[in-house]
């Protein structure tokens, strides 16, 4: 009878470690899902969308920037998360917006893993 009541206790460990690592989980997506909901301030001036689609907007954006400022034309604006276009006035001023923004979103992304990976140890 003991020995069964000490494989009882070694399956509820079990199923309690699963339990703490599915909440630590659910953590790390929640908090992650709340800093891209956040966006990214640029220069206390407007504020950048962080999900996948904006990431590939405003790469989008800058390839096409790019190729204007070699022919002369116009750099295209920037949008932030209220809809609202910024002008930039030369490929060196979006390419310091896109860096900073790159830099962040690239960070955020690795305390991401670090929080998963805490977890999957």
């Amino acid at each position: 009878m003991e020995t069964h009541l000490m494989s009882k206790l070694i399956v509820n460990q079990e199923a309690v470690a699963f339990v703490n690592k599915q909440k630590a989980r659910q953590d790390a997506d929640d908090w992650f899902a709340e800093e891209v909901e956040k966006g990214f301030l640029y220069n206390d001036s407007f504020t950048l969308g962080l999900t996948q689609e904006d990431v590939s907007l405003l790469t989008g954006n800058f390839v096409l920037a790019e190729k204007a400022a070699a022919l002369g034309a116009d750099i295209p604006p920037v949008v932030d998360v209220h809809g609202v276009p910024h002008s930039v006035e030369d490929i060196a001023e979006l390419t310091a917006i896109m860096l900073a923004y790159g830099n962040y979103r690239a960070n955020l992304s690795a305390e991401y893993s670090e929080k998963l990976a805490a977890f999957e140890e």
